[in-house]
């Protein structure tokens, strides 16, 4: 069997919020990879993965309550190289990744934490190995089920606000002392129209 001689991370991207993040570094610490956090005066997290061959230092920036970090790394170490491969699975990242070989390169797509795709390269000789097709298929399905029922909650809303403000026209001009509490549950009803159809 041929042995592994680096994996390239081409192309990596990760998003998640600061508890994932606190997963995702004690994933490496439990895989017994050297791991240190450093947070910046901005709230941005350097992360910084140490093994034999050196240091990889993975910059997640924050965004509100989220952080992101797109970067390409050389990894050498096959413990540090397995660790990242459950963290891309396990934190559903994206990516483009080469196992080099002696001799031909096996390319790996991932989505969503899963492999979409394997490709063999050698010299200019490229060989499909693997493909996902029902992947996207799957996406396709889920973002419409969302957004189905993105639009079932939306009728829903609006027929709520109509109820609403019926009965804040009754309250006018019959229950004065009941409107204030009317209108706040009326602005609740329009932010969350708004979330929905941004």
């Amino acid at each position: 069997m041929a042995q592994r001689l680096a994996t390239n991370y081409a192309k990596a991207y990760f998003t998640m919020n600061e508890e994932e993040l606190n997963r995702f570094v004690a994933l490496f610490a439990n895989e017994h990879i050297s791991v240190d956090v450093k947070v910046c005066d901005n709230g941005d997290r350097d992360v910084l993965l140490t093994d034999q061959n050196g240091e990889i230092q993975l910059t997640f920036h924050r965004t509100g309550n989220r952080y992101s970090c797109e970067s390409s790394y050389l990894i050498r170490d096959l413990q540090l190289a397995n660790a990242m491969r459950k963290a891309m699975k396990t934190f559903r990242g994206h990516g483009i990744v080469h196992r080099i070989y002696d001799g031909f390169t096996v390319v790996y797509h991932y989505d969503e934490g899963s492999v979409v795709s394997i490709q063999e390269v050698s010299g200019d000789e490229e060989v499909s190995i693997f493909e996902n097709t029902n992947a996207n298929v799957a996406r396709e399905l889920e973002s419409l089920f969302r957004q189905m029922g993105s639009e079932q909650e939306i009728e829903s809303i609006r027929q709520e606000t109509d109820r609403w403000l019926d009965l804040r026209n009754w309250a006018k001009r019959t229950a004065p002392e009941k409107v204030s509490a009317i209108d706040l549950r009326l602005a609740a009803l329009s932010r969350r129209l708004f979330q929905l159809e941004a």
